[in-house]
Order: C-alpha cells, then structure tokens, then sequence
C-alpha cells in the first residue's frame, strides 16, 4: 500500500504520518510540505491514498486532489483540515473521507478502514497456512516433501516469524534431542538440504535464509495466514477457527497470540 501525505506546516504533517504509519506499520508512506513535489512524485510513482490539508498558500488540497485524479482515477483522497466549511467540495469530487484536525490515530483508523476504493494487497508467488495443517502454496499449487521432517522444519522456522534459530534449538524441538549429539546434528543436516532442495525446485528459496549455524524465514517474499491475523487483516480472522499448525505438537504453545 503506497501512501502521500500533505501538509504545509511540517509539524501538522509529523503528526499525520506518524498516525498513518502506526496505522499502517507495512505501507510505504511519502510525507510532503510542498504541493508541487508531491504531484511530482505521484506522477512517478502510483500512489493507492493520498491524505491532503485543504489550506495552503499557492494550491488548495482541492486543486491537488483534481491533479491526483487524473493521475490515477482509482486514488482514494482523503481531506484533513481545520475548517468543516470545506466538506461539501471535498465530497463533490467524490473524496473516500475527510478529517477534521487535530488529526488522531483513530480518526485515520476509521478512514483506512472505509476506502471508496478498497486497495488490494498484491499476491505474492508463495502462500504459507498455518490455520489447520501447515501447507506451502506456490503459483497456487500445493507442495509436496518427499521428507516430512524438511515439511516441519519450514513450519517452525513460519512460526518463529522471521527470528534466527539455532541448530541445537531445533534438535531439540524437532528431533526431541536436547544432548544435541552428532547423530542428531548430521541428521538435522540432511533435513535442511531437502528443505533447500524442495524450494529451489519450485524457486521459491528465497523465503529461506538456511545459514550452517542459524536459520530462519525472511517473511517480507511471502504471504502467511497467521502473520496476516497478527496485522490485524479482517479475512485472515474469518479463516481461523482455532486450529493452528495441528499436526505438530510444539505448535499448540503458540495458539495462544491468536487470542490476544
């Protein structure tokens, strides 16, 4: 989701980002005191919502607003401003909302939540469910391990959300080998080169970072289930019914962040 805000007083547009970005941790967000730089870069640059102060010297947010849309038709405008007289011409350019300073994370909230023009994520090529069973999707078609211990050992890594694991962690965890002897460390070798051997397969290895002494997930080149009921995306709650990861013991002590 790519984002322009627009204020002329630079303390108003500090706090008009900083909502927008707690609102939005992922979005990309542009921030710009000066109406001109701003069409400059949307002109480059394909922007989803555009939040615009309605007052300022030169161009009006309005004039802004009209440019914007003949840029991108589908932008969803959104007015901030201290004075309500300006809504009526605010809406008659069919604006997806107006808010009335002093701006609130709230306020911005709501707005985000209402767009005239809801804003697609983009798909990415890999789609992990942790819901239920844990399942790797590529290009929409379901991959299959040939070992499932390389199918387990990528669903601790999405469980563990992107943080480094060590190799005695996941002896321990996996193999149930806290002595983490050799046995069980060339054993956990073997795993991790299935696993590698599965993703370049389908060229989906760069959702991996398998490091010899630490391993993880990079969460940024796929989509997830679960990271997206974290972020608080309402389909994502609509596909959880309370199970998640099942067919894995070990998952059962992170249901519980799905309840929060």
């Amino acid at each position: 989701m790519r984002i322009l805000a627009l204020d002329d007083e630079e303390d108003a547009l500090e706090v008009l980002v900083s909502a927008i970005t707690a609102c939005q941790p992922d979005a990309d967000v542009k921030g710009f005191n000066s109406p001109t730089e701003a069409l400059e870069y949307a002109e480059q640059n394909q922007m989803d919502i555009a939040f615009l102060d309605v007052r300022m010297p030169g161009i009006t947010g309005l004039d802004v607003a009209k440019k914007l849309k003949k840029i991108n038709p589908k932008i969803n405008i959104i007015f901030s401003t201290g004075f309500s007289e300006f809504a009526s011409d605010a809406f008659s350019i069919h604006a997806s909302g107006y808010l009335m300073k002093p701006i609130t994370t709230k306020d911005v909230r709501k707005e985000l939540d209402n767009l005239r023009n809801p804003v697609e994520k983009p798909k990415k090529r890999v789609y992990i469910r942790t819901f239920g069973n844990f399942e790797l999707f590529v290009d929409g078609e379901t991959i299959h391990f040939s070992r499932k211990p390389a199918k387990e050992l990528l669903a601790y890594l999405v469980d563990r959300k992107g943080s480094a694991v060590t190799r005695r962690e996941l002896c321990d965890v996996l193999l149930q080998d806290a002595a983490f002897t050799r046995k069980s460390q060339d054993y956990l070798t073997k795993i991790v080169k299935e696993l590698q051997k599965a993703l370049e397969e389908v060229k989906a290895a760069d959702i991996v970072n398998l490091d010899r002494s630490e391993y993880s997930v990079i969460p940024d080149n796929f989509d997830c289930d679960a990271y997206d009921y974290l972020k608080g995306m309402p389909d994502a709650f609509n596909n959880f019914y309370g199970e998640y990861m099942s067919q894995y013991p070990w998952a059962e002590k992170s249901i519980q962040q799905f309840y929060k």
